[in-house]
Parts: C-alpha cells; sequence; structure tokens
C-alpha cells in the first residue's frame, strides 16, 4: 500500500511539473508582450527625438499661451510655449518652451529671445502680421558661450542682429541729448548704422552711447574720425544768410549720430571694436582743432557784458586765438567800484609769433614781451559777435591813444588791459556833447536872436522895400528899353551876316570857291611837274 500511495503520489506531481511548464509557454502572453515592446520603442523614439525644454524669463508675457503661441527664427517655428507662470517673487513670468532638437547646439549664453507684437519703431512699422497670428516668441540664436536652458527675454527687439557685419563703438558725451536706442547713424548723410543703446560710466560724469556702424562704412571709422551729435536742425546765421544743416528727417524727430574724416585731421589708423570716441555737439565743434597748449590772461571790464558767454572767442583782428574761459563779479562795498574779471585762454599754436624765444610752444609768458606789447597799445576790447543775437566776443588789437597802464597779476596770471566798447565810446562822447549843449545860454541866445528879429522887421525889411520899389521906378524901365535895342542890333546882324539872302554871305561863298579853284590848279601843275620836270627848262 504505501509503494501504490507513492506511485500515484509522483504521477500527480509530474502533471502538476507539465501542467505549470504548459502555462508558461502560452501564446495569451505573446500579444502584450509584442506591444509593450512597441510602446517602450515609440517611448524611446519620442524622447530621442524631443528637443530640449528652455525657460525664458519676461517682465510680462503679453499675447502669449501655452500650447498655442509658438517660437519663429527666420518665420519658421523652431519651439512651441508648453507652459506660462509667475516665478516665485512674483516680478516676472516664466515661459517655459519645447524647442527642436536641431537647435540644441544654439541654446548658449548670447542666444536671445524677445516677444514681437504690432510695434512702430524708430525707422518702420513691425510685426504687423501678429495682428492675425498673434503674438509670437521670436530668437536670435548664438554659436558662442557655454550651453544654456535659461535665459532672460528682452523687452525690445535686437538693434542690430549678431550676424549684421560690422564694428560696435562707444561714444562719450556730457549728456545723452534726443538720442534714442535705435537713433540712425550717417556717414555723409547715409545711414551707416544705429544707436544699440546707452549707460553712465563708472564715474558718472559722463554718457557711454553704444552704436553699431555695419559694414562697408565700418571700414571708414579710424582713430582720427569724429562724431557728433546730429539731432534737430541746425541753423546758423551769417554774412551769407541763413545756413540750414540737417541729416534727414528721422533725425529731427527721434534724434541721430553723424560722423566724418576730416582732413585737417590727417589720415587714420583703423581701430577695434569697442573703441572710444568723444561725441561732439555739432559739426563746427568737431570740425574744431583740439590744441593742446594754451597762456591764460585776466581782463578786467567796467560796462556791462550781458551778451558774453563762456566759449564766446577771443580774437586778434579777425582771427579767432582763444576763448572765454570764466568770469564773475567782483565789488568793493566801501566805494561802491565794481569790475568783472574775465579769464581768457589764448591757444599759441594758433598763430606763429616771432621773438617768443620758444614761448609759442610752451604754456608761460615772457614778461619783456608782454609789457613791450602793453606799451604799444595791446588791450581788450568788447565787441558784437551779432546783431541779431546780441552775442559778444572779447578783440585784441592795438590801440595806440590807449592810456599807459601798469602791469598787475592777479592768481599768478598776468591782467591784460581793456579799453571801452565801441558803444561806450560813443556813449562818452555823446554824453559830453550833451554836457557841452546843456552849457550853452539858450536864454541869453533867445533874447539877442528876439532883438534881431525886431531889428529885421522894424528897420531892414521896409529898407528892403524902399529899395525893391525904387529898382521897379527906375531900372526896370532902363533895362527894358536896354532889351529892346539889343534886339534890333541882333535882327539886324542876322539880316546882314547869318541869313543865306545877306550880301556879304553871298561875297564869302564866292571867295571860297575861287580859293578852291585855285588850289586845284595849283595841284594839277605840282603833278605834272613831278611827272615832267624837263617842262621847267624846254616849255611845255
Amino acid at each position: 500500500m504505501p509503494e501504490r500511495n507513492d506511485e500515484i503520489g509522483r504521477a500527480h506531481i509530474a502533471e502538476a511539473v507539465y501542467s505549470r511548464k504548459k502555462r508558461r509557454f502560452s501564446a495569451v502572453w505573446i500579444v502584450p508582450i509584442v506591444a509593450l515592446l512597441i510602446g517602450l520603442g515609440m517611448v524611446y523614439r519620442s524622447y530621442s527625438n524631443q528637443g530640449p525644454l528652455i525657460t525664458i524669463r519676461f517682465k510680462s508675457a503679453a499675447g502669449i499661451e501655452a500650447g498655442k503661441s509658438v517660437v519663429k527664427y527666420k518665420d519658421i517655428v523652431v519651439g512651441k510655449v508648453t507652459d506660462v507662470a509667475f516665478a516665485p517673487d512674483l516680478g516676472s513670468v516664466l515661459v517655459k518652451v519645447r524647442m527642436r532638437k536641431e537647435l540644441k547646439g544654439v541654446l548658449r549664453e548670447g542666444t536671445k529671445f524677445w516677444i514681437v507684437h504690432a510695434r512702430l519703431s524708430v525707422n518702420a512699422v513691425e510685426g504687423l502680421d501678429t495682428l492675425l497670428s498673434g503674438a509670437y516668441i521670436a530668437m536670435e540664436p548664438s554659436k558662442t558661450g557655454q550651453e544654456r536652458r535659461s535665459f532672460v527675454g528682452l523687452e525690445e527687439p535686437p538693434i542690430v542682429k549678431a550676424s549684421t557685419p560690422g564694428k560696435h563703438f562707444v561714444l562719450e558725451a556730457y549728456d545723452k541729448g534726443s538720442i534714442q536706442v535705435g537713433s540712425p547713424v550717417y556717414y555723409k548723410k547715409l545711414q551707416a548704422g544705429s544707436v544699440t543703446g546707452y549707460h553712465l560710466s563708472p564715474s558718472g560724469n559722463l554718457v557711454l552711447i553704444d552704436v553699431f556702424v555695419r559694414a562697408p562704412y565700418s571700414r571708414y571709422v579710424t582713430d582720427t574720425t569724429r562724431f557728433w551729435n546730429a539731432s534737430g536742425i541746425d541753423a546758423t546765421i551769417g554774412t551769407n544768410g541763413v545756413d540750414i544743416r540737417t541729416e534727414s528727417l528721422t533725425s529731427i524727430l527721434v534724434g541721430g549720430i553723424a560722423f566724418d574724416n576730416f582732413d585737417i585731421f590727417g589720415k587714420g589708423h583703423p581701430v577695434e571694436e569697442g573703441h572710444h570716441f568723444n561725441l561732439f555737439r555739432d559739426i563746427k565743434e568737431a570740425h574744431r582743432v583740439n590744441y593742446q597748449k594754451a597762456l591764460y590772461f585776466w581782463v578786467y571790464f567796467d560796462e556791462s557784458i550781458r551778451g558774453l558767454k563762456e566759449g564766446a572767442p577771443v580774437e586778434f583782428r579777425g582771427v579767432k586765438i582763444g576763448e572765454v574761459v570764466n568770469y564773475f563779479l567782483m565789488g568793493d562795498a566801501r566805494t561802491g567800484d565794481f569790475k568783472i574779471p574775465i579769464l581768457i585762454k589764448i591757444e599759441p599754436e594758433r598763430f606763429n609769433l616771432k621773438g617768443l624765444e620758444g614761448n609759442a610752444t610752451t604754456v608761460n609768458m615772457d614778461e619783456k614781451i608782454f609789457r613791450l606789447l602793453v606799451q604799444k597799445g595791446f588791450r581788450a576790447q568788447l565787441e558784437n559777435a551779432s546783431l541779431i543775437t546780441g552775442d559778444l566776443l572779447i578783440n585784441l588789437d592795438f590801440f595806440p591813444d590807449a592810456k599807459p597802464v601798469k602791469l598787475g597779476k592777479k592768481d599768478g596770471l598776468y591782467i591784460l588791459p581793456s579799453v571801452p566798447a565801441t558803444i561806450e565810446s560813443l556813449k562818452s562822447n555823446l554824453q559830453s556833447i550833451l554836457d557841452r549843449i546843456a552849457g550853452i545860454p539858450f536864454e541869453s541866445l533867445g533874447k539877442r536872436f528876439d532883438h534881431i528879429l525886431d531889428t529885421l522887421d522894424n528897420d531892414t525889411i521896409p529898407a528892403l522895400n524902399r529899395s525893391i520899389h525904387t529898382l521897379d521906378d527906375e531900372l526896370v524901365p532902363a533895362f527894358r528899353k536896354l532889351i529892346t535895342h539889343t534886339d534890333a542890333t541882333m535882327n539886324e546882324l542876322r539880316k546882314n551876316y547869318i541869313d543865306a539872302n545877306a550880301q556879304i554871305r553871298k561875297r564869302m561863298m564866292r571867295l571860297i570857291d575861287e580859293i578852291q579853284q585855285t588850289t586845284r590848279s595849283i595841284r594839277n601843275l605840282s603833278d605834272y611837274l613831278q611827272r615832267h620836270p624837263e617842262s621847267l627848262i624846254r616849255g611845255k
């Protein structure tokens, strides 16, 4: 019995083992296994073809919607917005974008993103297509810098694309003026670039304006190139009329910058990217030569200097040799005397003066030469620079009749003597004339004049009338008789000598005819003797 039971048990175990093996290889499992493998393949393929997920931070995501808005580059969709959410500080918006795989290599530090809306820019109307399709995110890829997946979006589109050939430069100015981002940069009135930005210098004393000059204009920028503010209208009133200058209508509205190379500064050398230049106020200042040496003097004036400004020219016989640096008012409360010291700068490199013994190349003035010039009447005088604007300038010249002065100094600088302005001299002379006129005794002169008039009325005029009556009674009849005799004499003269029927006239005419005939006969005889001289001996 026990053996039989063991056999029956082994038989059951064998059948169970056979049944288990049969279920493990069942065909029912093939379908789900294949489906699982296909799903895993699709997931792998989708993951391997999926582009990177990036995050862009904007201050505002106006017009951007998750699942609808796209990212474009050269009008080709290169990404799609997957999510729009607030940043943890709620001060900005984080936009998540799934980019295309082929753009993975250009998502670097220099890559730029910005939202495109319909907007009016400096030079054109942009983004009109967004009125129908909605706002989208534009990008400008970069191949430099490290790869990144987080970016800060631009508030405004970049003025210059990174692929545009050209050079960036920095202009230094005292203030920004009317220059705006996007303001044009001109070369010979051709638009050669744009303003890309501006910021304060580290010291805070200057404004640094970033400009981009595209090729081929960038090759004309050298170390002697001058940049100037071309905003608005530059109008000059001179002896030749009104000169109005402007670069373009755009520069009038939104400002502009111009640059050029002037022959006076010589041929320059090419400069590298990021070179700094001074930004001059206008073309006149840009064309001005910056002299390195200067002589400083004080000039005192007693009269009003209204119209004189800092930077006003200092001229010698119409040639500019310097400018006004500063001035202030100085007075004495006890005496009530007031003077206006004016500090002027003379640039000796502007002229060639013999006898200076090298002083033209230094910043010192030989006292002997200066004293000699002052003794010869070298003086300063205020003059009108423009009758229209009322601006003044300081004219230096020799005034031989000027009063001798003692040479002085203030703060170590020589005091250049001055003479009154022409208008002040006229005022002084006019006042002197008025004083003399005031000293004339008009009252006594009036009494004497009244006495003379009385004498004329009572004595002179009656006597003159009597003389006139005498002339009428005596001289006029005699004069008439003389005229009558003269007329008779002239008629007789005309009848006997001048008229065509006068006897003496006829006789004179006959005499003239006879003289002409005689003359003609003598001429014929002379001609004959010249041809036949032998006739004097032989006869005719």
